[in-house]
C-alpha cells in the first residue's frame, strides 16, 4: 500500500510540527481541571480524581481532539512525526499534572494506577490506528514484493518487535530515581525510544502498528509488580523511602513517553537498516 502522506520539507516542516505540539499541547492541557484530586490538588490520574467520570471522559475528548491534529500533521510529513505530536501534546499535560507522590498522599491505588496504565495503551493504539489510516503507512518501511515469500502473520502484525516492549521496564527502573514529574517522563521516553529502535531491527519489514502502545501494557504490568513489594499503605512507602522505582512512572508518563520514544526510536533505526532497491 502506497503512502498517502504528502511530505513537506524545509522550515515548513519544522513550522507543521512545532505548531501541531503547540495546538495538541493546549488540548491535552485543558483537562487539567477535572484531574483535581481528593486533597484537592492536581491528581496524576483521571480514575482516581474527584469525579472519575468527569475526568476520564475529559482527558478521552481533549486527547481524541489532540488526535485529529496528529493526523493533520502526519498528513503533511508522515505518521511516526504525527504520532510523536501527539505525545508531546500528553507532555504538555503531565507537566501540569501530579505525581507519584501526589497518589500517595491522596490514598491512591496502585492497581488502579496500573489499570489506567493498560487503558492508555487502548487509547494509544487507536490512535495510532486512526493516525496511519489518515496518513498512511510509514513510507521507510519497504514491504515484501508480490514475487516475494509471503509473510506469516505474526510477521504481518510485527509481533517480533512487540516483544521488545518488555525493554521499557529495566530502562525506567534504572532512571525513574525520584517522583519528579521531569525524571519519569524521560525515563519512559528513553524506554520507549529502546522499544522502538530494537521493535523496527526485530520486524523491519512491519508498520509498527502495534509498537507505539506495547510499553503502556509492560508499564501496567511493571506497576502490579510494584504493587505486590508495597508493604502497607503508599503514604507509609513514600516516608520510608520505600516506593518501588516501577511505581513512580504514572498513567499519562506510559502514554506520552511511548509515543514520542517509540516514535524517536523508529527514526533511529534507519541508520541501522538498507533496503535494496
Amino acid at each position: 500500500m502506497a503512502s498517502m502522506s504528502h511530505e513537506i520539507e524545509g522550515w515548513r516542516r519544522y513550522a507543521v510540527v512545532f505548531g501541531g505540539m503547540l495546538i495538541a499541547g493546549a488540548l491535552c492541557v485543558a483537562a487539567v481541571p477535572f484531574l483535581v484530586a481528593s486533597t484537592g490538588t492536581i491528581g496524576p490520574t483521571a480514575l482516581q480524581a474527584q469525579s472519575a467520570f468527569a475526568a476520564s471522559v475529559a482527558t478521552v475528548v481533549f486527547f481524541g481532539l489532540a488526535i485529529g491534529v496528529a493526523c493533520g500533521v502526519g498528513r503533511l510529513t508522515n505518521a511516526a512525526v504525527g504520532l510523536f505530536v501527539l505525545g508531546a501534546g500528553l507532555w504538555a499535560l503531565r507537566l501540569r499534572s501530579g505525581t507519584a507522590q501526589d497518589l500517595a498522599f491522596a490514598d491512591g491505588s496502585l492497581g488502579l494506577v496500573a489499570l489506567e496504565t493498560a487503558l492508555w495503551g487502548g487509547l494509544v493504539l487507536a490512535a495510532t490506528a486512526i493516525v496511519m489510516r489518515v496518513a498512511g503507512p510509514l513510507p521507510d518501511i519497504v514491504e515484501p514484493g508480490p514475487d516475494e515469500p509471503t509473510q506469516a502473520w505474526w510477521d504481518r502484525l510485527g509481533l517480533r518487535g512487540v516483544a521488545a516492549g518488555v525493554l521499557v521496564l529495566p530502562v525506567v527502573w534504572v532512571f525513574a530515581r525520584s517522583p519528579m514529574k521531569g525524571q519519569t517522563l524521560m525515563a519512559v521516553v528513553l524506554g520507549g525510544l529502546v522499544v522502538g529502535l530494537v521493535g523496527r531491527l526485530l520486524s523491519p519489514h512491519a508498520q509498527p502498528r502495534l509498537l507505539f502502545a506495547i510499553p503502556c501494557f509492560f508499564g501496567a504490568l511493571g506497576q502490579l509488580l510494584a504493587l505486590l513489594a508495597v508493604r502497607g499503605s503508599l503514604a507509609d512507602a513514600l516516608v520510608a523511602d520505600a516506593l518501588p522505582a516501577l511505581s513512580l512512572a504514572m498513567p499519562i508518563d506510559y502514554a506520552a513517553g511511548s509515543l514520542m520514544g517509540v516514535a524517536m526510536g523508529l527514526g533511529w533505526a534507519k541508520g541501522f537498516l538498507q533496503h535494496e532497491e
